[in-house]
């Protein structure tokens, strides 16, 4: 069985859209060209498919579209895969997808950047998350979201270190999970070329000399799961395959909630 969606996963400011975007190119370089659809669960704007929480109705109108295309459809989204059809879904082979975070500490400054730029210019936008801790509270909530998708078959583990400075290694690894032959870096050179990344400082590491040592040491210790695993020695992971977290696993060491599948 071929799959017909994909779920584009990503955590805030982890590089979600440059993500998205590989994906898309790649499909629509190999003939799969990405409509947008009309369903009602499609909230994406003219260029991007996206959906939130989806019903088995929205699925059946989602891969009825798919369907009619002949081809993959790829679908961003920064919601925790609680619906079980979306579970379904990816366990029936019928979507895959992938999920990409970044280091929680550097997530947190990216936020609070976003937050005051926002309120200079007199929008809403991220002024939620106007201090730290509740930049991180955020960010917890988010993590059990990532550990959900990662305990789903079919998903490839992205992250932001990797998409921004390494992004033809990035764009192998999700042309080999496709199963589309083309040159990496030929892809990675399109999608960076076409000012649809959203990619704003692109700093590596910021948290060494932007965040209190003291917060970004129990940030590191919280969160030494996601850190270690993901990002790290991310090397270590399937380099054209899907990464599945054993069910007992957690990207966290301390809980609020399980992640809900």
């Amino acid at each position: 069985m071929k799959p017909l969606l994909y779920f584009s996963y990503g955590m805030t400011k982890s590089g979600s859209t440059l993500a998205y975007m590989l994906v898309r190119t790649a499909l629509v370089a190999a003939g799969m060209a990405q409509p947008r659809l009309i369903s009602a669960a499609n909230i994406g704007g003219k260029r991007i498919n996206m959906v939130e929480h989806l019903t088995r109705a929205d699925a059946k109108e989602l891969l009825d579209e798919a369907r009619a295309t002949g081809h993959m459809i790829v679908l961003k989204t920064h919601t925790r895969p609680d619906d079980p059809v979306v579970v379904d879904l990816l366990q029936s082979g019928l979507a895959i997808g992938h999920a990409v975070c970044r280091d929680p500490r550097d997530m947190v400054l990216s936020m609070l950047d976003h937050a005051r730029h926002s309120r200079r210019l007199g929008q809403a936008e991220f002024t939620e998350f106007a201090t730290f801790d509740a930049a991180i509270d955020n960010i917890r909530h988010q993590t059990n979201s990532l550990t959900a998708w990662l305990r789903l078959p079919n998903i490839l583990s992205l992250c932001f270190e990797e998409l921004a400075f390494e992004t033809p290694q990035a764009a192998r690894r999700i042309l080999g999970q496709l199963g589309l032959r083309m040159n990496p870096g030929h892809l990675a050179e399109l999608v960076l070329e076409s000012g649809q990344t959203n990619k704003n400082r692109g700093k590596q590491a910021r948290h060494i000399g932007e965040m209190p040592a003291d917060l970004a040491r129990s940030l590191g210790a919280e969160f030494a799961p996601l850190i270690d695993t993901l990002i790290t020695h991310r090397a270590k992971l399937p380099q054209d395959g899907a990464v599945t977290l054993p069910p007992p696993a957690s990207l966290r060491i301390s809980q609020i909630s399980e992640p809900a599948l």
